[in-house]
Parts: structure tokens; C-alpha cells; sequence
């Protein structure tokens, strides 16, 4: 059983095989480079990263190392509120295989950039049961979004999967519901100073707001090696949530209410592929998130672990036939 013992553990052997995944899995681009779209972003990624796109191998270098770092974050979620039986790298590796799986995927985007800060508002949200009431910490979570959106502005439209969230995890004041608004005010009142005092060019924020809250049409069809890929991944994971679902009660209450949580996430992630972006493969990261810990839940099953290696082996198989054939 390779892969089970490799990341089926917290040694420095996953930690090793995480980094090893996903260089092979970015093998590919090295190999049939392809250019790297110029996408159009908020300033803080335009300053930042929009050299990149004229840097084919360095845009994918740092995109390697963001998913890396997408990676540790997610490990170290798993350790800090106990979400898994073992601890282990396994939720890094089911995040790796979904997200990262297509060529079009190893390119640094704002989708992505705006992922970590994503996934970092919610890493501390998660922590909102541990506080008292009216603390700063669901501001502070509110802020880094809003941070975020200074690099990908359609996160705005996950300010609803925070009041859902919040309701789920603890019953919230009416002034922590006004947080998350009150952080994208913050924002809002940023970007206004700044193109109307400093720049004197308010027409170019209108057009800056518009170009990044558009809903371009992403969807270009692939080979059905794709597909086929997938659609088996998406079979583990409705296995996978029966699964959870069948135990999902003899789990500890503050457990219960992140996965909870997560489901929410699964539904929101897709409902923002589906309308907000349109099937663009760089934001596949906002549905990688809660199926790596539900793949990573089942997967720690003690029973039945040459099954597992055998699904682990198939996915990889369809994983290399699929990157070969787009």
C-alpha cells in the first residue's frame, strides 16, 4: 500500500510526497508549455503578479509554490481542529488531485490568489465557537476576505457563506452579522479615495468594478479523458458522503458543525463555478476545498485499505491518461 502509507501520516514522508505530487503533476506544463492567460485583476494583483504573464516558466514556478502553500493550510486545518481521525497529509493530496489536475489550472490567476485568503477567512471562522461573543474575530476573518477581493473581487459574493457559517458554528450577535459588511465598506471606501482623491479618475473604477465583476463564459470543451476523470472523483466523493453521512452523528458536536459548514461550501463552491465564473478551471481551488477533507475522512477508514490503495491507483491512472490527452 504506497499511497496510504505515504500520506495516510504526519511524517516528513508526506510532507515529502506532497511536494513530489505536485511537481509531477505540473510536469506536464514544463513539458508542453502553453502561454499563460492574461487575466484581468483587481491593483494588488495587477501589481504583483501581472508581470508574470509574460514569464511562462516563472508564472508556473509560483503557482506551484501557492498550491504548496494552499496545501499546508489545509493540513494544518485538519491538525488544529482535529477533523480527521489521524493526522495525516491525505486532505493535501485529494486537494492536489482536483484542483491542479488540468494543464489550464498551472497558471497563476486571480481565482487562485484569492483562494488563500479564502481559505484562511475560514480556517478562522472555524475557530468562532472557542470566542465569546462580539470578539473581533469574525471582523478580522471579514477583513482578510476583504483583503482578498483587493486581488480577486468575486469573492464578494461569499459574504452570505459567512452569516451561514457563523449560524451554523454558534449563534451570533446582530453586530457580528454586520461585520462582514463592514469590511467590504473598508474596501469600497479604499478604492473610491483612491481613484477619486489620488487619481482624480472615478470613470476607471467604474470600469475596473465592471471588467472584474463581469461573468465571462469560461466552458471549453475537453477531451473525455476528462471527463472520465472526474466523474470517477466525483463517484469516490459520493461514496465518500454516504459515508459521512452514516457517522456523521457519533462525531463530536464542534466536528459535526465544521463539516456542516463545509457542506455548505461544496454547495456555494459550485454555485460559483456553475453562474459566477463560468467553468473556469483555475477556480475548481473553491470546491477542492471541503472534498479533500471529505476524501481524506473516507480514505482514513480502517477497513477495506486495499480497496483504497486500488481507487487511489485508478484516480492516479485516469489522472496521467487525462493530462496526456488534453
Amino acid at each position: 500500500m504506497i499511497w496510504l502509507r505515504i500520506f495516510k501520516n504526519n511524517r516528513a514522508g508526506g510532507v515529502f510526497g506532497v511536494i513530489i505530487l505536485a511537481m509531477a503533476l505540473f510536469l506536464i506544463s514544463f513539458i508542453r508549455p502553453e502561454e499563460p492567460v492574461d487575466f484581468p485583476g483587481m491593483p494588488f494583483y495587477s501589481l504583483i503578479f501581472g508581470a508574470l504573464h509574460t514569464v511562462p516558466v516563472l508564472n508556473r514556478i509560483i503557482t506551484l509554490f501557492l498550491m504548496l502553500i494552499i496545501c499546508l493550510m489545509l493540513v494544518r486545518i485538519s491538525f488544529r481542529y482535529m477533523l480527521l481521525e489521524h493526522r495525516s497529509y491525505m486532505p493535501a493530496f485529494f486537494f492536489l488531485l482536483f484542483s491542479a489536475a488540468l494543464p489550464s489550472s498551472h497558471q497563476v490567476s486571480p481565482e487562485l490568489v484569492g483562494s488563500i485568503f479564502y481559505i484562511f477567512c475560514f480556517a478562522m471562522i472555524f475557530g468562532v465557537r472557542e470566542k465569546k461573543p462580539d470578539t473581533f474575530l469574525i471582523f478580522n476573518a471579514s477583513l482578510v476576505l476583504a483583503l482578498g477581493s483587493m486581488f480577486y473581487l468575486k469573492l464578494v459574493w461569499f459574504i452570505p457563506l459567512i452569516w451561514i457559517s457563523l449560524g451554523t458554528l454558534r449563534s451570533v450577535t446582530l453586530r457580528e452579522m454586520f461585520y462582514p459588511v463592514i469590511a467590504f465598506m473598508i474596501l469600497g471606501l479604499f478604492l473610491f479615495t483612491w481613484y477619486w482623491v489620488v487619481l482624480e479618475d472615478l470613470e476607471r473604477l467604474s470600469e475596473l468594478l465592471r471588467d472584474n465583476l463581469d461573468f465571462h463564459n469560461s466552458f471549453r470543451p475537453y477531451h473525455f479523458s476528462v471527463y472520465l476523470y472526474y466523474g470517477f472523483f466525483l463517484l469516490l466523493v459520493l461514496i465518500a458522503s454516504i459515508y459521512m453521512a452514516n457517522r456523521f452523528l457519533s462525531r463530536k458536536t464542534a466536528i459535526q458543525n465544521i463539516y456542516q459548514v463545509m457542506f455548505y461550501m461544496f454547495i456555494a463552491g459550485g454555485l460559483f463555478i456553475i453562474f459566477i465564473v463560468r467553468w473556469s478551471p483555475t477556480a475548481l481551488v473553491y470546491i477542492a476545498f471541503p472534498i479533500s477533507f471529505l476524501m481524506a475522512d473516507y480514505f482514513h477508514r480502517r477497513r477495506n485499505p486495499w480497496m483504497h490503495e486500488l481507487n487511489m491507483w485508478i484516480l492516479l491512472g485516469l489522472l496521467v491518461y487525462a493530462q496526456w490527452m488534453v
